[in-house]
């Protein structure tokens, strides 16, 4: 397996030098450790979609999501202290985060302000480089997508909202609206991470609509116990008209050189 180095990123030194350039920052932010005996079966998934009021809202989301979602890269892609992961003896933190975007913000900018975020409040600092690994090519299936276009007009916020399945043999389920193929490849690592251990989806599909769906599947570990239901891939292929292509390519990761596990006070 190759490894080329591609120089390190500070993220300090970018920061130096996005702050130069008037680099976007939250209006205001709140980080704080999560309640453990909370649920969040109901919860929408983590995504950087923006509601009307201007505000991104995290609940119990991980340091590991924060920084795929900031980067726009899978769990694989990211190389960290253990703390990241977690076991099942010392589970990885989850913190509850509120941020407020500036207005007029462009969506392209709101992952700049999460990495800036994960900057001043965790100290993140990292290198890129590129290794071939295992990825799961999002692309479309015979018979085309299933999916319905979002209604022309429509300006709802994109996201995907959890619940439990009411498909016979499911367990889970997600409504999703206004849902990019970018934000579909994005939305099956966080609604199923446990059937993409050993690498990211990356969206190799091509389309350029805007869609609403529900996926209903079962968990990685029903399936692996032989549980009879849909799995996240045949709930991809079945209810989406999509499918996950496992191959392996070049794909670009994060090495963490720096990262605190408590994040500064508010």
């Amino acid at each position: 397996m190759t490894i080329l180095a591609r120089g390190v990123l500070s993220i300090a030194t970018a920061a130096a030098a996005l702050q130069a350039q008037s680099a976007p920052e939250f209006e205001v932010a709140s980080v704080r450790a999560s309640n453990p005996g909370q649920g969040f079966i109901n919860a929408v998934t983590p995504s950087l979609n923006v509601g009307g009021d201007r505000r991104l809202t995290f609940i119990q989301i991980t340091l590991r999501d924060l920084i795929m979602l900031a980067y726009g890269v899978g769990a694989r892609q990211i190389q960290g202290p253990s703390f990241l992961n977690g076991s099942p003896d010392a589970p990885a933190d989850r913190f509850d985060i509120v941020a407020k975007v500036p207005t007029g913000a462009a969506r392209e900018q709101v992952p700049l302000m999460l990495g800036a975020l994960l900057a001043e409040r965790f100290h993140l600092s990292f290198h890129r480089e590129n290794k071939t690994m295992q990825v799961y090519a999002l692309e479309v299936a015979k018979g085309g997508p299933k999916m319905k276009e979002s209604p022309e007009g429509t300006t709802g916020e994109a996201r995907c909202i959890r619940s439990f399945a009411e498909r016979e043999g499911a367990t889970l389920a997600a409504v999703c609206s206004r849902m990019t193929s970018a934000d579909i490849a994005q939305q099956v690592q966080a609604l199923a991470p446990g059937y993409f251990r050993d690498g990211p989806v990356i969206d190799s599909s091509g389309l350029k609509g805007v869609y609403d769906f529900k996926l209903e599947w079962i968990t990685n570990g029903e399936a692996n116990s032989g549980s009879p239901g849909p799995t996240m891939f045949d709930a991809v292929q079945n209810q989406l008209g999509l499918k996950l292509d496992r191959r392996r390519q070049a794909a670009e990761i994060l090495v963490i050189d720096k990262l605190d596990r408590t994040p500064t006070e508010n």
